[in-house]
């Protein structure tokens, strides 16, 4: 099971997927992605963390679709690293840019550094859009409630 490092190390908890919460979930993600948008001409950096945040709502309800919840521990990095072993290498690219996202976010949020670009916030965006639409096409296809999408 590729999932049991993640186990092993307390990373993650198994959890019965609630499919109701992960419709939210991704629901939110959609709804961040716009709040994201509407902030690039008030504040990038911002805009940025927020369309990051977008992905992390919604590989947190990929991760849970399968059973498991992240923990507290190492969280981020965590829904990132899972988001990756899930989609496959298929979406490497993507992930590889969640990836970086989470880094940079890291330092806006611990660091205060303001170091967003107009393309870089923009590319952002682009990318949680790409993300979240696969995963919601994914989750939708798993979901045993349909009518929840």
């Amino acid at each position: 099971m590729p999932y049991e490092e993640f186990l092993k190390d307390n990373l993650i908890k198994e959890e019965k997927p609630d499919f109701k919460q992960i419709a939210y979930q991704l629901k939110r993600s959609q709804k961040d992605l716009k709040t994201a948008e509407a902030n690039m001409s008030i504040d990038l950096t911002w805009a940025f963390a927020i369309a990051y945040h977008a992905m992390m709502r919604s590989g947190k309800a990929l991760i849970y679709s399968k059973g498991y919840l992240p923990t507290a521990k190492r969280s981020h990095k965590t829904i990132v690293e899972l988001t990756k072993l899930i989609l496959g290498n298929e979406y490497e690219s993507i992930v590889a840019r969640f990836s970086r996202m989470r880094r940079r976010r890291h330092d806006f949020i611990y660091e205060s550094k303001n170091h967003i670009t107009p393309h870089e916030a923009k590319s952002s965006i682009d990318t949680a859009k790409k993300l979240i639409e696969e995963i919601f096409i994914l989750v939708k296809k798993e979901n045993p409630e349909k009518d929840l999408f």
